[in-house]
């Protein structure tokens, strides 16, 4: 798996995407994090990490008063090949994309074509409780609509590619998990089916809507949805079991994750 990082220290905003590090080496001595804002101290403390926790590699982006200051890429992009990790490797940026979903959301909102506040009911009506869910409760995760994904790795059954249609039927037109708007519970569920109202509404798929309505506004040039997996550019997520060696983690078949957390991206942008 890859992990997401963002800390706030001295004025500044690093942002480093992590693979799963290994053992730490009981040889190296850990590194200290620098009292002050010093830009070589850090690009230090950073090098030290890598080889003290024995992680595979990361990419880390520092950002102070509005300027990038260093986006540098640190160690190896996988425990099978020396490829270094570099400053444009892209990594997978997990449920970090359920905001870019809520973005899509509001823009279509903003341009008059939905409502935030429109029952799931008028795009997917044989859902459970549909008229009185809405596209904001999805968003909010107060919908109840049970989660596809609780667990926190790849089980078989998320392994085998899926239709985004076939899993929102499997898991939203059964029980719900308490009364809509009632509680908070997070649900990726809810998150295709919004994924699911951004296609249907705008006519397009959700890769090309966010790339020409987000990420090419933006100027995110190393930003990919549902990238395919031997992408040269993908850095390789691992994991490790107890006290082993890492090795590499087994990604999502296609059309389970889209929405919900599909989106690969560098610190940069």
């Amino acid at each position: 798996m890859n992990i997401g990082i963002l800390i706030v220290l001295g004025g500044a905003l690093i942002l480093s995407m992590v693979l799963v590090p290994g053992p730490t080496s009981a040889a190296s001595a850990p590194a200290k994090l620098p009292a002050s804002f010093d830009l070589d101290a850090f690009d230090a403390f950073l090098s030290q990490e890598v080889q003290s926790k024995g992680s595979v590699g990361f990419s880390v982006a520092i950002v102070k008063d509005g300027r990038i200051v260093l986006a540098k890429g640190y160690g190896r992009r996988s425990v099978a090949e020396p490829m270094p990790v570099s400053s444009d490797t892209i990594f997978a940026i997990g449920s970090v994309t359920k905001q870019f979903t809520c973005a899509a959301v509001l823009l279509l909102a903003e341009a008059g074509k939905l409502s935030i506040h429109d029952p799931v009911g008028k795009y997917f009506p044989d859902l459970t409780r549909a008229a009185d869910i809405s596209l904001l409760d999805l968003m909010n995760h107060v919908s109840s609509y049970p989660d596809y994904y609780p667990l926190g790795f790849v089980d078989r059954r998320l392994m085998q590619p899926a239709k985004t249609d076939e899993v929102i039927g499997e898991y939203a037109t059964g029980k719900l998990d308490f009364e809509p708007a009632t509680r908070y519970s997070y649900s990726n569920t809810g998150y295709l089916i919004l994924g699911r109202v951004v296609e249907k509404v705008s006519g397009e798929p959700m890769r090309a809507f966010l790339q020409s309505h987000i990420f090419t506004p933006l100027g995110m040039n190393h930003t990919l949805y549902e990238p395919e997996k031997a992408d040269g550019r993908l850095a390789r997520g691992h994991t490790v079991f107890a006290l082993s060696q890492p090795e590499p983690a087994v990604p999502e078949g296609n059309g389970w994750i889209a929405a919900a957390g599909a989106i690969y991206s560098t610190p940069s942008d």
